[in-house]
């Protein structure tokens, strides 16, 4: 039973991230509405109206032939030149940004919805277009529901404005790093909210562990940490996973440890592969990781001598900024406790040295020859400086990428007043007095 649960919850999610989710959803919601208009139709309603309301009911099976066939022929066009919009905008998302900030667009809940009043209008006419003229009705026309698809028409032209609106800011690069870096930092702070912030136990050294291996190849990308937990408690073990969440896993290979009586392996090893799933899409909803990568990415392309776009590096330099003084307060690794407070799971997260080396590695080398990069980066490590007195563990990590971009530019940057400019940031920080070690200026 809990496995089936469990595939279901993964199914509802899957359908619920896809892009069909709420176009299907609209559009089975208008065809009821047309089915039940039609019943009314069958009741009479138009005639009951004709006489209260003679302007919104039509009378003339011409004429409601006409506005039905412009109507199904316009929201037609509707949709076709907004699958276009789209496909052009992605396109150009991947060309100028990163290819992995796609699935973000394509997910866009406002978009899917406006796809689906399109959709739903469409069907909604087709549906009373057969029923004009119909031998199943008292009345002669379906008149309410002739001026109900009018309505619904006008509807969708005023949203069609609200899309183009939408998918002209989405493709901006700034909206569009606003909107990786607070989903970002909403997964962040969820993440903080579920850290213990203990530190490991000793079974994690003098266990004895029995590697699990793992039943697909695949980036796995979400644990099921509640029910992983009570699972590892009616099985009384405790869980390890090998590799940090966003990692690609092989078949056959292993990516789990158990420490303790494993009675039945296979029946365990069942049981877990049910709660943890395993995703294509580098979504920052699901990993806050994926969130630093396309931010980072969107940097470097902004770098490249195609775009030539540094105003976005310092933009995508200060989200970070933020991003990683807020990762700083996570543990790199987390353990979790079952109800009556036992130790039952641990998961790694990629660590803040690896982060930090993640994140400014790339924008370091494509950036060095640009010194404002460069001081950009160096003001970067000094906020996490101040940032880190409460995380003194943290400053080796910051000094190790301090001397990393001072070395690169010296080797790059030779004009005098630039390099005067960068030891004037280096003085700034060796001032802090937070550093292990002091950092060497440039020879001037």
């Amino acid at each position: 039973m809990k496995r089936i649960i469990s595939r279901l919850k993964l199914v509802i999610q899957f359908v619920y991230t896809s892009i069909g989710f709420y176009p299907t959803l609209i559009s089975l919601l208008f065809f009821g509405i047309a089915v039940l208009m039609i019943y009314f139709e069958t009741r009479g309603i138009s005639k009951a109206l004709e006489d209260e309301l003679p302007f919104f009911i039509i009378s003339h099976g011409e004429t409601a032939n006409m506005i039905l066939s412009s109507i199904a022929t316009g929201v037609f066009s509707l949709i076709v030149f907004s699958f276009t919009m789209v496909m052009l905008v992605l396109n150009q998302a991947s060309a100028n940004f990163s290819p992995r900030v796609i699935p973000g667009l394509i997910t866009s809940k406002s978009n899917q919805k406006v796809l689906g009043l399109f959709l739903g209008t469409l069907i909604y006419t087709l549906v009373v277009m057969v029923n004009v003229r119909s031998e199943h009705y008292d009345t002669d026309l379906p008149g309410l529901a002739v001026f109900m698809a009018m309505c619904f028409t006008i509807l969708c032209l005023a949203f069609f404005v609200y899309f183009i609106h939408s998918i002209s800011t989405a493709i901006q690069i700034g909206s569009m790093l606003e909107g990786i870096y607070k989903l970002t930092l909403n997964k962040l702070h969820k993440e903080l909210e579920q850290d213990e912030g203990k530190e490991l136990p000793a079974i994690f050294e003098i266990g004895n562990w029995q590697l699990l291996d793992s039943s697909r190849s695949g980036y796995l990308q979400k644990v099921n940490k509640n029910a992983v937990v009570e699972l590892c408690r009616e099985h009384d073990v405790v869980l390890e996973f090998l590799q940090p969440l966003g990692y690609f896993v092989i078949k056959g290979l292993p990516f789990a440890k158990v420490a303790g009586q494993l009675k039945d392996k296979e029946a365990f090893c069942d049981e877990l592969n049910t709660q943890v799933s395993y995703y294509q899409e580098e979504m920052a909803e699901i990993n806050y990781l994926y969130g630093f990568k396309q931010i980072t990415e969107s940097a470097v392309k902004a770098l490249s001598p195609s775009i030539n776009d540094p105003g976005t590096a310092i933009k995508a330099i200060d989200y970070l900024t933020d991003l990683l003084i807020v990762r700083m307060r996570l543990t790199d690794e987390k353990i979790f406790h079952d109800k009556e407070n036992v130790l039952r799971l641990r998961l790694d997260e990629v660590s803040f040295t690896e982060l930090l080396s993640l994140c400014l590695g790339p924008i370091r080398v494509y950036g060095r020859e640009d010194p404002v990069i460069l001081l950009r980066l160096l003001n970067l490590l000094k906020n996490l400086c101040l940032a880190a007195k409460s995380h003194p563990k943290r400053l080796q990590s910051i000094t190790s990428e301090a001397l990393l971009i001072i070395a690169d530019a010296d080797d790059t940057v030779q004009n005098v007043g630039d390099r005067e400019k960068i030891n004037h940031m280096i003085d700034t920080l060796n001032k802090s007095i937070l550093l292990p070690r002091s950092l060497p200026k440039l020879s001037l």
